[in-house]
């Protein structure tokens, strides 16, 4: 179809159809358009009968009222509250909202009956080594986290606003605000560290703060983490705040920092910036 066969069939100017795919435009005639082409928006990470049904499973699933969403997604209160109840504001908002509760859209014909998304992301939990509730402590005093992308609950234990699990693979979706990284230590590790330089370089997430591993003699350390502000940190860290120590030194790089959030990582974190 042209964007004239499009206009046409959903009783749409053509300059609307223009707009839509530069994302803009109003959500009335985007649902339209999907009508016409006969298509459906679905989520992989929620399901509801209608986009207003998506948008309160997604909130209420990830725990955050609507104000938490609003201030997450950058825009007003009652523009969320809008979406929430008959689907009803901008696309560029729609896609903003959807990119801070992870929902994962996706266009397929009507009656499309969702796959089951296996990625790169969903890691063994084997490779989790939860963050020392002290170092995040210690963090707290410098940032206060948007986003942790790789939380082994919804709940925490990192302190953020929102929290993807294993379930959501935050490895796929886009990132935003302030994130903090403690990704699965293993065959993907390399995969993440690219993924939270990419986030803040193409402007999704406005910080990043990794934790990893120092392996200063890996391909994705030179390619990605030398981009970066970096900690190594002192001695061996104890996850899961249990017993022992880790058997492998640890750092901290950060995407994003500004010079007072440098001096005070200077002063918080336990080691050295190189």
């Amino acid at each position: 179809m042209t964007q004239a066969d499009l206009a046409r069939a959903a009783g749409l100017a053509e300059r609307t159809v223009w707009l839509m795919e530069r994302n803009e435009g109003g959500l009335a005639s985007f649902l339209a358009a999907l009508d016409a082409l006969d298509l459906s928006l679905y989520c992989r990470n929620a399901a509801g009968e209608s986009l207003a049904d998506l948008l309160v499973t997604l909130r209420r699933r990830r725990g955050v009222s609507q104000e938490e969403l609003a201030r997450a997604a950058g825009v007003a209160r009652p523009t969320v509250r809008a979406l929430g109840r008959g689907g009803r504001g901008r696309l560029a908002t729609l896609d903003r909202v959807l990119n801070v509760l992870g929902a994962g859209p996706y266009l397929a014909e009507k009656g499309h009956k969702k796959a089951f998304y296996a990625t790169a992301g969903n890691s063994s939990v084997s490779e989790t080594w939860r963050t020392p509730t002290r170092l995040l402590s210690a963090l707290y005093r410098v940032f206060k986290f948007d986003l942790d992308p790789c939380s082994p609950t919804r709940k925490g234990p990192v302190k953020a606003r929102l929290h993807y699990t294993v379930e959501d693979d935050g490895l796929s979706l886009p990132w935003h605000g302030v994130a903090y990284v403690n990704p699965p230590y293993g065959k993907t590790l390399h995969a993440w560290v690219e993924k939270a330089r990419r986030e803040h370089v193409e402007g999704r997430a406005r910080k990043v703060v990794l934790l990893i591993p120092a392996r200063t003699d890996t391909a994705y350390w030179h390619d990605h983490v030398t981009t970066a502000e970096v900690w190594f940190l002192r001695g061996r860290l104890k996850f899961n705040d249990g017993p022992r120590p880790a058997p492998f030194p640890s750092a901290l790089a950060v995407w994003g920092a500004s010079e007072e959030e440098v001096a005070g990582l200077d002063e918080v974190v336990p080691g050295r910036r190189s």
